[in-house]
């Protein structure tokens, strides 16, 4: 009697084969639904990070901006906006100036006075041919020998960069203080393009392109107009 018993509390080879075969459906399925949150995850983290990115960029010229000084004088150049294109037709625009706001990187903090270069150049860091946005800061502006400015890689997989220049009037696609009378112009306007390669599912790149402008700082304009108005003073 306690045989049969033990007989038929057992799992027969037919029980166990659908038991294994729930399990492994089961796992399946839960793989399945990792999988796609994962790649989902990782598809949005592509198509977001380079879009911070380029904000980050666009706020940190901005602040550079606000802290311009006016051109003139020994510590405090020419504002040179330069509209340049690329090989391959894309605008390649670069921006020059000196300001108080030189914050280089969370490594290294400085302030004080500085000029600033905003460039485009080929990104020589990736494995395929691509553009990289890059901020040159020189903190000192009267070395004894010729120092190399600190490099900041703001953004990368730049297609394209242009800046234009509001005189009050119109916006032009370039600036030379030094052919104006040591003029500022009154806003700056930012546009960038991004590639995010293969975020569609695809492989082919799609573009985000983020358009800003900012005015510069009255107090700016009225030390312009107070140095202008004095020099004649001056010289008499």
């Amino acid at each position: 009697m306690v045989r049969n018993s033990i007989k038929r509390r057992a799992f027969t080879l037919l029980e166990l084969l659908a038991a294994m075969s729930l399990m492994v459906v089961t796992a399946a399925c839960l793989y399945s639904a990792l999988y796609t949150g994962f790649k989902a995850r990782r598809s949005a983290s592509s198509a977001v990070e380079p879009t911070a990115l380029a904000i980050n960029a666009i706020e940190l010229l901005k602040q550079d901006i606000y802290g311009v000084l006016s051109p003139g004088g020994v510590l405090a150049g020419a504002f040179l906006g330069i509209d340049s294109v690329g090989a391959d037709g894309v605008d390649f625009d670069s921006l020059e100036f000196y300001t108080t706001h030189i914050y280089a990187d969370a490594d290294y903090i400085a302030g004080g006075l500085g000029k600033i270069e905003l460039i485009l150049e080929e990104d020589t860091d990736e494995d395929r041919t691509n553009n990289r946005l890059v901020r040159r800061v020189t903190t000192n502006l009267l070395p004894p020998r010729a120092v190399d400015p600190q490099e900041q890689v703001l953004c990368r997989n730049v297609t394209s960069l242009n800046l234009r220049y509001f005189d009050g009037e119109s916006w032009l696609n370039e600036w030379d203080s030094t052919a104006d009378a040591n003029s500022l112009p009154l806003a700056v306007e930012i546009d960038i393009q991004i590639a995010n390669n293969g975020i569609n599912g695809t492989g082919e790149p799609h573009e985000r392109r983020l358009v800003q402008s900012f005015a510069i700082p009255c107090g700016v304009w009225a030390r312009q107009e107070q140095e202008s108005e004095g020099s004649p003073q001056g010289g008499s």
